[in-house]
């Protein structure tokens, strides 16, 4: 079999398994938001609860989520490679060191609780602040599982296996509802806070078994002159500085945003999280997938083969965000009030839905800039080069700390999603011409090409939904639940289909390639049912 074709493959199976569960994931996700909205609306408690995870998330994000990963695989993958027994020695001393290293940061922020919270939320006052500071001292134990968990997930990522990496967040997500439903009435703000920390702890443990069926071998060491342990270090420490400017965003909305109205970081949230889902989903299961590839084609020195994954993998995360996030755009208020303003009595009223959804339109405009972020940043973390996403890390943060500080101050909660989606397209610029600088090329025509006919059957899409979304609100009761699901669900599909035929018409590979999927499978679901009609005929 041709090589290209078993690395595509490859690619091929690892992200459907990443997808499918991230979409499991995003959908309770969704559905957690849901039973929030419900409950408490835009209140002072989902403030407090949103604004309290911001201590627990830096801390894991400067050390592990953003950084471990990154430095971890491409380095335990040389030593697998060569002797099964040194790279587990390898994982050992590293998880030991890293341990302790979160173990100090959460019990030294534990003892600085209240100046810590001043920080992060110096507008916060009364009720607000006191949950905040409730809500983070029992998030701080978090961290601990959840970097536990991540070095699982690196190394089961280092041995190609995806699918109880991928299941994590299914059942972290799960536990957050079961906490809201569960043990809040019993407990109070506490019991929401609870069902955080147990899921972080499921989150590690339903990994684990894997590992050791691997034959992993845990060991009580911390033998810091080994080669790899040393790189290790000289690959991480870098990276610390660039934690990823959709964390460091979250951080400066929080601070921004305690000051604004009460209710103001919760809408904030929402729409973040409502955006992200096609984000997780689309974008950042592919570059989870393809990033083991990409360091094995660097350690063997494929250049060819590195620049045409990078070129592929970037069009084939294109092909679905850009006309997901118009259909988005043009449906942000319906979307946003079938998810968060779903059941009766429910505490989300309609001028929180006009606040999210102009939000979340406004966080669509970059998702194409935030999807294909992991993918160039990894491009470079596989080549062993953490110091240039840090530096344009760097700058982000600084222009959008700059763009918030001014479009909060003139828009509200709007400014600080402006603000995230101009800085977003900013670092996309920066590092896809540092790309090309170190490549030599990212087979622009292919790319440019590409993307012009995806952009050319969005605008198709987009026209079609809006259309019928016109089309479909006088027939049906748009004050009804079941009204806007009804014209929701038909001008999206109107919108998929317009825009997979565009793509036929501009011969673009993907659409005929989708197309053909969906005619297969449609084949075959209609064989049983046309057996059953033969026998009923």
């Amino acid at each position: 079999m041709d090589k290209d074709n078993q690395q595509g493959g490859y690619i091929q199976k690892a992200t459907v398994v990443i997808a499918v569960f991230s979409l499991l994931a995003k959908i309770l996700g969704l559905a957690r938001d849901a039973i929030f909205s419900h409950n408490f609306g835009t209140s002072v408690v989902i403030d407090a609860y949103f604004a309290a995870f911001r201590i627990p998330d830096f801390i894991f994000n400067l050390l592990i989520l953003g950084t471990f990963s990154v430095a971890f695989i491409p380095i335990f993958s040389q030593y697998l490679a060569k002797d099964r027994e040194e790279a587990n020695r390898l994982a050992s001393s590293i998880i030991n060191a890293t341990l302790l290293g979160i173990l100090f940061l959460c019990l030294l922020a534990l003892v600085f609780i209240d100046p810590l919270v001043s920080i992060i939320a110096p507008g916060f006052k009364g009720e607000a602040r006191h949950l905040t500071k409730v809500f983070t001292m029992i998030f701080l134990a978090s961290p601990i599982f959840l970097t536990l968990s991540s070095i699982v997930s690196s190394m089961l990522n280092s041995y190609k296996r995806f699918a109880l990496v991928s299941l994590a967040p299914v059942v972290y997500n799960l536990s957050i509802i079961l906490g809201v439903v569960l043990l809040y009435p019993k407990m109070g703000p506490a019991g929401l806070a609870l069902g955080v920390v147990i899921g972080a702890f499921l989150h590690f443990g339903v990994q684990l078994p894997q590992l050791f069926s691997l034959k992993f071998s845990y060991k009580l060491i911390l033998d810091r002159t080994q080669p790899g342990f040393i790189k290790f270090w000289k690959l991480y420490w870098p990276r610390i500085f660039s934690m990823g400017t959709g964390q460091v965003t979250l951080l400066i909305a929080t601070f921004f945003g305690s000051f604004l109205a009460s209710g103001s970081l919760s809408a904030f949230y929402y729409a973040n999280n409502l955006q992200s889902v096609f984000l997780s989903v689309f974008a950042v299961s592919i570059s989870i997938a393809v990033f083991p590839l990409l360091s094995d084609l660097f350690n063997k020195k494929n250049e060819a083969m590195f620049r045409d994954v990078i070129a592929k993998t970037a069009v084939q995360i294109l092909f679905f965000i850009i006309p997901l996030s118009t259909l988005l755009l043009i449906m942000r208020a319906q979307v946003v009030r079938l998810i968060l303003g779903i059941g009766q009595n429910t505490q989300f009223t309609f001028s929180d839905t006009k606040l999210v959804s102009l939000t979340v339109g406004l966080f669509s405009i970059s998702l194409f800039a935030q999807s294909l972020i992991p993918l160039f940043a990894r491009a470079f973390y596989a080549r062993h080069n953490t110091k240039t996403p840090v530096i344009i890390g760097f700058i982000t943060i600084a222009a959008n700390v700059i763009a918030t500080y001014f479009l909060v101050r003139r828009f509200g909660v709007p400014g600080m999603a402006m603000s995230f989606s101009i800085t977003s397209i900013v670092e996309l610029i920066m590092l896809t011409g540092e790309l090309r600088h170190k490549l030599g090329h990212l087979h622009d025509e292919y790319l440019i090409i590409a993307s012009l006919k995806i952009i050319i059957s969005s605008i198709a899409a987009g026209a079609a939904t809006y259309v019928s979304l016109g089309i479909v609100a006088p027939v049906v009761n748009m004050q009804t639940y079941l009204g806007i699901l009804i014209q929701t669900g038909i001008s999206g599909i109107v919108g998929v289909i317009a825009f997979l035929a565009a793509g036929f018409i501009l011969n673009l590979p993907e659409s005929r390639d989708l197309i053909n999927l969906s005619r297969s499978l449609g084949s075959k679901f209609a064989r049983p049912l046309n057996i059953l009609w033969d026998i009923w005929s």
